[in-house]
Parts: C-alpha cells; sequence; structure tokens
C-alpha cells in the first residue's frame, strides 16, 4: 500500500513538473497572440496562398515593418495589463475599483488594436489584385469553417482563469 502510494506521488510530480516545463517553453518562444507572432500572424499565413508577386511581397513587408513600432507598445501594454489581471483576488480581496479600472484598460487597449489591425488589412488588401482578394475570401470562409465544434480544453472559448 505504501509503495502505491508512493507511486502515485511520483506520478503526479512528474505530471505536475512537464506542464511547468511546456508552459515555460511557450514563454519562452514568444508564444501567443500579437503582431508578427503566434496566432496573431494570420496575415501572413493568409498570404501564402495567394501567389503574391515580388512587388506584392516586398510592399507587404514594407506596410508591416512600418506598422510594427505601432504595435509593439500595445502589445506590451496588454501582456502587462493581462499580468496585473491574473494578481488580482490572490490575497483573498476583492477591490471592485481596481478590477473595473484594469478591465477598462484592457478594453481600451483590445478596442486600439482592433483599430490597428484593421488599418494594416486595409493597406495590404489595397496591394492584392481583386482575383486575390476573392481567393483571400474564399480562404477565409474555409478557414472560420474549419474546427466549428471544436471545444478544446476549458469549454467553447478556450482555457481557464485560474
Amino acid at each position: 500500500m505504501k509503495k502505491i502510494v508512493l507511486a502515485i506521488i511520483a506520478v503526479a510530480v512528474v505530471a505536475t513538473g512537464a506542464i511547468f516545463v511546456i508552459a515555460q517553453k511557450r514563454a519562452n518562444t514568444g508564444g501567443g497572440h500579437g503582431f508578427g507572432h503566434g496566432r496573431g500572424d494570420r496575415m501572413g499565413m493568409a498570404l501564402r496562398g495567394l501567389d503574391l508577386s515580388d512587388e506584392q511581397k516586398a510592399k507587404v513587408k514594407e506596410i508591416m515593418e512600418a506598422n510594427k513600432a505601432e504595435f509593439e507598445p500595445t502589445m506590451q501594454a496588454m501582456k502587462d495589463n493581462r499580468a496585473k489581471i491574473q494578481t488580482l483576488g490572490t490575497d483573498g480581496t476583492f477591490d471592485q475599483a481596481r478590477v473595473e479600472g484594469l478591465a477598462k484598460e484592457q478594453g481600451d487597449l483590445v478596442a486600439k488594436t482592433i483599430v490597428q489591425k484593421a488599418s494594416v488589412k486595409a493597406q495590404v488588401f489595397a496591394v492584392l489584385t481583386d482575383e486575390q482578394k476573392a481567393k483571400a475570401a474564399e480562404m477565409r470562409t474555409k478557414f472560420e469553417g474549419r474546427g466549428k465544434d471544436h471545444k478544446g480544453f476549458g469549454g467553447k472559448h478556450g482555457g481557464s482563469e485560474f
């Protein structure tokens, strides 16, 4: 009986360690949402299937580089704000004004990011031909249809706050 309990504890410790290793790897590889990396680089992925000319590729790269400096401070502010939000309530107290303030700040940052991304998207689409725009719309429809029923870890919209 004692050996079984020790074996269960050992498995639990190894599993917990593996979770932290995976989380650390994700943090060190620049994972996460943002402009130009992680899942935030969907525009770059979408453009791969459009057979852009060398001139179009150069223009798109120029657009992305020109806007990167505008995105980086916003993305860093969102990351910093998320870190503050994650600590809320961990001391056993609830400060509604602080929660509301951070939530509003995060909402404002998200709104700013949406505006920035829409601007970049419009600039990039201005470079495309009508055929490429039609193909992009078709690819988007296919992409959105994939995984509609996939719930993943944490339910319909992803993870947990804990």
